[in-house]
């Protein structure tokens, strides 16, 4: 048995490894994990050790391995595995031995994602990305895993208080059902007694109002998240901000040089998050923007921050006119 799952998805992914230990360790084999993080340090490198704990020996059964971290895997340890299991699949293109990977991400040009990808192993676990599905998550896992309803509210909060860490979600509601083995349905009281507001500030929200230069939609979401985290999301938000700004100009500068629309997405999007450049509308909000102004609101926000460091803004209210007239 040969499974490489990636992805974000934790509690997914934990249930589906909990499936592969109970299918393959069987007729007294024995369970390894290995953390390809912890490699090269030792003197093996991870295919050694890997194959040792497969093959089986006077002392011990062949082992069913897992590694995890597997995003830490330099190219040639990739490549070194990528041999190892070429060379031990059987002419009918089975892998004989129990092995499992746990990637968050893979890069799709590397050996292992084609090896991967011939032998049709891999498994994709992608968390929900935004609040509402988040919440339609929350609502069937409560009926589907624990055979107990949650009110619409409740679930809405622990999407908004956790975001999308599957496993910690999991995790808080079985907390709630641990201190009460009698209720039958979450609500909003329960939620507030066992679960805290402290996802990290949710600054990115503020990206697509504040790249369409929209004031009046900024601002109901810059205070909200200024109201609940108060002086602790300042460096959150300036961040995000920048970091957004650079984009932009990426994009006005890619325009600039008529490089075709369909290339643009990939030349300043990581792999993972190309999908966004058209969904959220960002060459819309590239154009929002008279050429260098990009430039100054990023030396602005510079100077922002470096005024928060040094004293300058020592209330809510002078921040948000800070923020608020790079809009104007």
């Amino acid at each position: 048995m040969l499974l490489a799952l990636v992805g974000l998805d934790e509690f997914a992914k934990d249930e589906r490894i909990a499936r592969f230990w109970k299918e393959s360790l069987t007729g007294g084999s024995q369970r390894k994990v290995f953390f390809a993080s912890d490699y090269p340090k030792d003197e093996n490198s991870l295919a050694v050790s890997m194959a040792q704990a497969l093959a089986p020996s006077f002392f011990d059964p062949a082992a069913s391995v897992l590694v995890r971290h597997c995003e830490f895997m330099l190219a040639e340890e990739q490549r070194k595995i990528a041999d190892f299991i070429n060379g031990s699949v059987k002419a009918n293109g089975v892998f004989q031995e129990n092995l499992a990977f746990d990637f968050s991400e893979l890069d799709k040009r590397s050996a292992l994602w084609k090896l991967f990808e011939k032998l049709k192993v891999v498994e994709s676990y992608d968390p929900p990305k935004y609040s509402d599905t988040i919440q339609k998550w929350i609502f069937n896992h409560v009926r589907q895993y624990f055979g107990i309803d949650i009110h619409y509210a409740a679930a809405e909060y622990i999407a908004d208080a956790i975001g999308g860490d599957t496993k910690r979600i999991h995790s808080e509601i079985k907390k709630i059902l641990i201190y009460d083995k009698n209720i039958r349905e979450i609500n909003m009281q329960h939620c507030l007694l066992f679960i805290q507001q402290n996802r990290e500030v949710p600054a990115y929200e503020l990206q697509e109002s504040f790249g369409f230069r929209n004031l009046n939609a900024f601002l109901p979401g810059f205070r909200r998240i200024l109201a609940e985290e108060g002086d602790d999301a300042f460096m959150s938000i300036v961040s995000a901000l920048r970091s957004h700004c650079l984009t932009l100009l990426h994009i006005q500068a890619m325009k600039a040089k008529k490089i075709p629309e369909f290339e643009i997405p990939a030349k300043i999007l990581p792999p993972n998050r190309v999908f966004i450049y058209k969904k959220s509308h960002l060459p819309e909000q590239s154009s929002c923007w008279k050429p260098g102004s990009l430039q100054k609101a990023i030396l602005s926000l510079d100077d922002i921050s470096y005024g928060k460091k040094t004293g300058r803004y020592r209330d809510l209210p002078s921040f948000e006119l800070a923020i608020s007239s790079l809009l104007c």
